[in-house]
């Protein structure tokens, strides 16, 4: 049976003459790959390889019962979301991250939900805001979720001490034998607390707790991807000491 549902594209690659393979993330299937036959045949309003972009709303109808799906219909009921420089790498990490953290097939309706949100706040918020929010919500959804309101013994972050990050515990409180500890994951308790005020929206953070956060997400989301870095980060890492080295 075929249905029509909202989707987005996360990548896509040529197959055979004139045809792509293409990884969605749609709202009832998850992230789902499909066959999509003569994509650069020129039709009437365009070729379908020209409205198989990233970071357009799509609806799209699929077919077949096995893992690799074939592609009926597409349409953009809206017009996409024009991204460029370093906002186009922030969606393409997020575009990756999904395609390496999530199992197919996985119906996932607040993330695809969250996602969309993410999108559009790259254009509107300037800065990694809208990045380490989805990266937490992609957490929570994928079973580890953060707990900022309680250190990993189960009692209230209070703002006097200090705290390192344990991937598979939590927050735990940084005694006088702790001197280092790596990544720099020793958080204030003060920098928790405003933490999880921005996670209910409630505040704004400083560039100190951006920075702590940024830390903290960056080693859950390498537990997610078994330490391996994600292309799209080296990458940027590159294009900016270039920009560094030419200026």
């Amino acid at each position: 049976m075929m249905t029509t549902q909202p989707a987005w594209v996360l990548s896509r690659k040529n197959y055979g003459d004139n045809g792509l393979l293409v990884e969605f993330f749609a709202l009832d299937l998850g992230r789902c790959g499909a066959i999509v036959r003569g994509a650069h045949r020129r039709k009437r309003g365009g070729s379908l390889a020209s409205l198989l972009q990233p970071f357009c709303p799509l609806l799209i109808t699929l077919a077949g019962r096995g893992d690799l799906k074939t592609l009926r219909m597409v349409e953009a009921p809206t017009v996409g979301y024009s991204l460029s420089g370093e906002v186009l790498m922030s969606g393409l990490y997020l575009n990756e991250l999904l395609v390496r953290t999530l199992p197919r097939f996985d119906v996932l309706p607040s993330l695809f939900m969250s996602y969309g949100r993410a999108i559009e706040s790259l254009r509107a918020i300037s800065g990694e805001e809208p990045l380490r929010r989805f990266e937490l919500e992609l957490l929570a959804e994928l079973g580890y979720r953060i707990d900022w309101r309680l250190s990993a013994c189960g009692n209230p972050i209070k703002s006097e001490h200090t705290y390192f990050f344990e991937t598979d515990r939590g927050f735990c409180i940084a005694d006088a034998q702790v001197k280092q500890v790596p990544g720099g994951l020793l958080v204030a308790g003060s920098q928790l607390i405003n933490l999880k005020r921005w996670w209910e929206s409630e505040a704004v953070l400083t560039n100190q707790e951006l920075a702590a956060l940024k830390r903290i997400t960056r080693a859950s989301v390498s537990q997610l991807t078994g330490g391996r870095a994600l292309h799209t980060r080296e990458y940027f890492k590159q294009l900016k000491s270039r920009a560094v080295i030419d200026t």
